[in-house]
């Protein structure tokens, strides 16, 4: 149960986190720069908070962060209401990054859980039905809100939206796992090492009867063994480039609807709804290990090709919405399959460091995506984000 009310959490998040983005290109008339330093500035708020959610993880923590989450997401919704109500574009920064600060604690909470709560072998498949269930609750909730969007503001609407938040989030905290002892990371980073230690103990012992006095080398034998399989840093790279690309896209992607398609905003909510729940059904489809070289393959090319056809074609709104539910869904493949061989290459271990890495990456990406497009072009632009989307599968699907 509070699997769900965790997606469930992470969705309507993701629902604010779009409509501040709506509100600042149709309300605060911000320009594709000044909204990529927007984008930056919630960023820059994510990553010491992942690093202090990332203690509170390694610590075994689940509804602490979720508590510290509840906190900042309270300040945000009063903040974040002043900032429309008197058009402050100056508000808008420290508003977005307490969503950012909640963000980060809540979604932390919710993965370390899953770690916590359930056996290493099946923390891909729990992980995934994380992301499915806030894929459909942000789909459900941006539908909502765009058939009250007219009135979103108004007092008693903007209360009741607020209520709703905050009541699942405190639902959050009382019914999320809290383990008194972690058995499951530590098991598994044990597990871990005997298994890459066994695999080659005829080779350490065969090292260790040579005449290798110096400590020095014979550590670096055993590394070698021991690191076998994708590395952090080339893991890390590759994380690096899907983050940027995925800035590139989807930090300017309002703007594109609103001002180069021409779309109502309500009519852009309901397109970002529609295709949240068009990918969760594609998901239901799909098979159940979607960790794969296989399944990155396609995922890469799926998301290519539905980032080539919005922007070339620019499609009417049910096609778009396709188009874009594509994209997220190949968006979770991806992240999913990164995520899943840093936590087998960790044995989960610092999982707040993987959001880390993902964080600063979107920061360059949103401080740079608006100078791209207005410096490059629409179409050159593309080019970028084909290579961008290419690196994650050559590097990881080369080497893993």
């Amino acid at each position: 149960m509070w699997l769900y009310l965790a997606g469930l959490s992470l969705g309507l998040l993701r629902v604010l986190h779009l409509i501040v983005n709506i509100v600042a290109v149709r309300i605060l008339s911000f320009d594709l720069v000044q909204l990529g330093i927007l984008n930056a500035a919630w960023t820059i708020a994510v990553i010491p908070s992942l690093r202090h959610a990332n203690a509170l993880s390694n610590a075994g923590l689940t509804r602490r962060p979720v508590i510290l989450g509840l906190t900042s997401l309270t300040v945000f919704i009063v903040l974040f209401y002043d900032t429309v109500v008197a058009r402050n574009i100056t508000l808008v920064y420290p508003a977005y990054m307490l969503h950012a600060v909640a963000y980060s604690y809540i979604k932390t909470g919710c993965q370390t859980a899953v770690l916590e709560s359930y056996q290493s072998s099946s923390w891909s498949y729990y992980s995934r039905r994380l992301s499915q269930f806030a894929v459909l609750s942000q789909g459900l909730g941006l539908l909502a809100v765009s058939r009250v969007w007219s009135g979103l503001f108004h007092a008693w609407n903007y209360l009741a939206l607020s209520l709703v938040i905050l009541l699942v989030n405190a639902s959050l905290i009382k019914m999320i796992p809290q383990p008194s002892l972690r058995f499951e990371r530590i098991l598994t980073r044990i597990e871990q090492y005997l298994r890459k230690g066994l695999t080659r103990i005829h080779g350490y012992l065969t090292v260790s009867s040579l005449d290798y006095a110096d400590g020095e080398k014979l550590n670096m034998i055993v590394d070698r063994f021991l690191g076998e399989g994708v590395s952090i840093p080339l893991l890390a790279l590759a994380l690096a480039s899907f983050r940027v690309g995925n800035e590139y896209l989807f930090t300017p992607l309002p703007y594109v609807f609103i001002y180069y398609m021409g779309l109502r905003t309500p009519d852009v909510i309901a397109l970002y709804g529609l295709g949240m729940i068009l990918g969760f059904v594609i998901m239901l489809f799909m098979p159940s290990n979607v960790v794969s070289k296989g399944a990155l393959f396609l995922s890469v090319l799926a998301k290519i090709a539905g980032v080539v056809s919005i922007v070339v074609w620019r499609p009417a709104l049910m096609a778009s919405s396709s188009l874009l539910a594509l994209i997220y869904v190949s968006n979770i493949v991806i992240d999913t399959t990164l995520y899943t061989i840093y936590i087998q290459v960790t044995s989960g271990s610092n999982v707040g460091l993987y959001s880390m890495v993902a964080e600063a990456s979107s920061l360059f990406g949103t401080l740079t995506s608006g100078l791209v497009m207005v410096a490059l072009g629409l179409n050159t632009t593309l080019l970028v984000l084909v290579a961008l989307n290419l690196i994650p599968l050559l590097l990881v699907g080369e080497n893993w």
